[in-house]
């Protein structure tokens, strides 16, 4: 095999000290090219190789493939955020950790107040443009740990590990206000953002199901209070 060849079958490791990379230097370096046993047992060797790294090439490209997929189907398209999968398997992992760590921590439904209207009045692309605007100030405003994730057409949870109950709810105080003083850009309007928030910590003993719940009867609870007759959602000029 020429020095050449061999740099480039090198080049296709997906490491550079891939452990048949380093065994394929070994075995060029041992085959004596001195009689026509020694050149035929390399012309093998060279085949033998070959084929080794085209499998592994091959793998390799499979396995970005099936992490893309893995990726997209736990990812909401419009926000870049975890979808309700992705987000459903986060949450069990919180709660495994809190049972058997005993590991605090808050969960937080936000849903967005007369979004069917902006999609009725203004057109999708605008609803989208006001998704994308709640996920980045979520995501913005929220820790490294956090979880982001958008679980339904108008409608966002946070998980916040180790997250005590009252610290929790300070920062969910100052992120409600935040998002409603917010107005989103478009086309020459500001489309007003308008959110309700319930907030939840773990409960010992309970399932991802029961605490999810919770968190979305505070957040109605929250709606309500804040009374269905919000101000009719208007664009400003």
């Amino acid at each position: 095999m020429s020095e050449a060849i061999l740099a480039h079958l090198l080049d296709t490791t997906v490491h550079p000290d891939d452990p048949v990379a380093e065994l394929t230097s070994k075995l060029m370096e041992d085959v004596s090219m001195e009689n026509a046993g020694a050149r035929g047992f390399k012309r093998l060797l060279e085949e033998a190789l070959s084929a080794a790294f085209e499998a592994r090439r091959a793998l390799h490209a499979a396995e970005k493939k099936i992490a893309l997929l893995e990726h997209q189907a736990l990812t909401d398209p419009v926000t870049g955020l975890l979808n309700r999968r992705g987000f459903e398997q986060a949450l069990q992992t919180a709660m495994a950790r809190m049972q058997r760590f005993d590991e605090k921590g808050v969960l937080v439904v936000v849903d967005l107040d007369k979004f069917k209207t902006i999609n009725d009045t203004m057109g999708h692309q605008a609803g989208d443009r006001v998704l994308e605007t709640v996920g980045a100030i979520l995501t913005r405003h929220t820790r490294d740990t956090d979880i982001v994730a958008r679980i339904g057409g108008d409608e966002f949870a946070l998980i916040l590990p180790e997250a005590d109950a009252v610290g929790a709810k300070r920062r969910v105080k100052i992120l409600d206000r935040m998002m409603n003083l917010t107005t989103v850009p478009w086309r020459g309007t500001e489309i007003p953002l308008r959110a309700s928030f319930g907030t939840v910590p773990y409960g010992n003993g309970e399932t991802p199901t029961e605490l999810f719940s919770r968190a979305d009867r505070a957040m109605y609870d929250n709606k309500k209070s804040r009374g269905e007759s919000l101000p009719a959602l208007s664009c400003v000029r």
